[in-house]
């Protein structure tokens, strides 16, 4: 397949750390973050704009959006959930992980069974451990720790048959996969790392309908095209430095959207956090939808 060479910007606003973009099938929006500032957005795709009609702070860092099968949403705070119901309600949950570090959620994917999977991110610029943990929370609040010894927890992604999970350690500069399924996660399988040559900081990803791997590459203004096996198929330029997050969207999830920021860029380019569009040939896959409630989330009852 091949690629147009070159996304375009599709928003008028610039972010300081946009991410998580998804498509809302049940809304018609596109949906995203804005990390560092706590802001949920979402916005109408009009031909080639998007226009913004939703931005609600949150009074903390919102590092995931994720889509509810009630129809609400549920937001990746700093330490933990807030639930946001249909009617617009917003619960904030407990904290889902303890760290002797300064630390907060980053990317996050709702798995085929309905569960949150989320990673950590440390926020200690002197930190050289590999502490960073990747989780797994389900709609009734049990907490399972998928992997452990990460540098930064990001990118997420399920090949079409739900069969394998995909994930990113930012800097180990990996791309890894892992068998899966609705039991328990298999702790004894080793996960296999399917590129650990980027040349740039991978960040967000996301899966095509035909099983291709999508990576933002932060710091190399491209999104690079993967197959499964890790095989480099080609790549898109971006007109941002660093691109953060990719996620295929519009009615048709037949258009790629990006994310990027503007985030420590001391003469950032003009287009920097902008989000933008691109069409490659290919489809996205529907989004899974949180199982728990956002009107009744599990830390009511507990």
């Amino acid at each position: 397949m091949t690629s147009s060479r070159l996304a375009h910007r599709v928003t008028t606003e610039l972010f300081d750390l946009a991410e998580g973009v998804l498509w809302d099938d049940h809304a018609s929006l596109v949906r995203w973050v804005d990390i560092r500032l706590g802001r949920l957005l979402a916005g109408h795709l009009v031909d080639d704009r998007i226009e913004i009609v939703q931005d609600a702070a949150f009074g903390q860092t919102i590092s995931a959006v994720a889509l509810a099968a009630d129809g609400g949403l549920l937001l990746a705070g700093a330490h933990g959930f807030c639930a946001v119901s249909p009617a617009g309600e917003v619960t904030h949950g407990p904290d889902i992980h303890s760290a002797s570090s300064e630390w907060r959620l980053n990317d996050g994917i709702v798995d085929p069974q309905g569960r949150f999977v989320i990673g950590t991110l440390s926020l200690d610029d002197d930190r050289h451990e590999a502490t960073e943990v990747l989780l797994r929370v389900s709609p009734n609040g049990l907490i399972e720790t998928l992997r452990t010894g990460l540098g930064m927890s990001n990118g997420l992604g399920f090949s079409p048959d739900g069969a394998t999970i995909f994930h990113i350690d930012t800097l180990a500069g990996t791309l890894s996969s892992h068998s899966y399924s609705s039991g328990p996660f298999d702790d004894s399988e080793p996960w296999h790392t399917i590129v650990s040559d980027f040349a740039y900081f991978a960040d967000g990803m996301t899966v095509d309908a035909s099983g291709g791997l999508w990576v933002a590459q932060w710091g190399g203004a491209r999104i690079c095209h993967f197959a499964q096996d890790g095989t480099h198929i080609d790549d898109l330029e971006v007109n941002a430095t660093q691109p953060t997050c990719v996620g295929f969207v519009g009615p048709g999830l037949n258009r790629l959207a990006i994310t990027s920021a503007r985030k420590g860029l001391e003469s950032p380019h003009a287009a920097a956090g902008a989000l933008f569009l691109a069409d490659v040939g290919e489809r996205g896959l529907p989004e899974n939808r949180w199982a728990g409630s956002t009107v009744q989330p599990y830390w009511i009852h507990h």
